[in-house]
């Protein structure tokens, strides 16, 4: 049986002519032996575990291992399975270019996506090095697994079938860069209701934060892709005291609350959430 990084090698060969460097976005060098050499010698190990490093420098987050592990225990609940299954209602899979989850956290929407879908040419990237080393050990022989910067995307011009951000920042210059003619850019963007009986609960005490909008995050994608397909899905899951738990330790909004909304929500689980999204879709050209 291959180990994992003899795995992340053999995928590595085979798409090297879809990756660049992300120091000068030259092309890599076609004989992958340790790692990654491009043109001008900047050079990627594999680790042991079959991830690559392909920042230019680490980030600062406070992402750490406690929250992917709990953000993996929901995902295996199935709390995102119908949004992930509306996001694979715009997914190819007969493609020889690359399908890329940017902001994939600790892997489990696209291992979700692959599985079910028989996804190829998968790539899975965060900034956080804790949810790719969690990608890494839960799902590390179906993927490839980096950590790399959306604002310098590691792929060639139009090396990309689909470019999947859910929850995610965006960089549309990069974003158009690496898209294939005919590629599309999925994006999942939370509506006012998603979350909100865990919004109102923590919030308690402060009712300006008990309100979302996502109009200025819409608004951005459609200027920049006015011919954009705009789809929802909004559904609620039952979720038991433990998901419930998992959910609190792993959404930001547990961070801002105050220390007495805290304690409340956590003496007070709820037992059902609303899960809403808009969906962004542009194809390219």
């Amino acid at each position: 049986m291959l180990k994992k990084i003899d795995i992340s090698r053999n995928f590595l060969q085979e798409h090297v002519h879809l990756l660049a460097c992300p120091y000068c976005q030259s092309s890599y060098k076609e004989d992958v032996v340790r790692g990654l050499v491009c043109q001008n010698n900047h050079q990627f190990d594999l680790s042991k575990k079959g991830t690559m490093h392909l920042m230019k420098q680490p980030a600062n987050t406070d992402y750490d291992r406690d929250l992917f592990q709990h953000r993996f225990q929901l995902a295996e609940s199935g709390f995102f399975q119908p949004l992930l299954d509306k996001i694979a209602e715009y997914i190819r899979v007969d493609t020889d270019k690359l399908t890329v989850d940017i902001g994939c956290g600790e892997g489990s929407h696209l291992a979700y996506l692959q599985e079910t879908y028989h996804l190829q040419h998968t790539i899975g990237l965060d900034i956080a090095k804790e949810g790719i080393i969690l990608a890494s050990n839960h799902f590390g022989t179906t993927n490839f697994w980096c950590l790399a910067d959306l604002t310098t995307l590691p792929f060639a011009k139009e090396s990309c079938q689909q470019l999947i951000n859910i929850l995610t920042p965006s960089h549309y210059e990069e974003f158009n860069r690496v898209l294939a003619k005919g590629g599309r850019l999925i994006k999942a963007v939370p509506n006012a209701n998603y979350l909100i009986e865990l919004r109102q609960q923590l919030y308690r005490s402060n009712k300006e934060r008990q309100t979302y909008s996502n109009e200025q995050t819409v608004s951005r994608f459609l200027e920049q892709y006015p011919e954009a397909t705009v789809d929802q899905i909004s559904y609620k899951v039952a979720i038991s005291p433990e998901r419930y738990h998992d959910l609190l330790m792993m959404t930001p909004l547990y961070w801002g609350a105050s220390e007495e909304d805290r304690i409340y929500s956590v003496e007070h689980p709820l037992t059902e959430i609303t899960v809403d999204f808009t969906i962004l879709v542009h194809q390219k050209d």
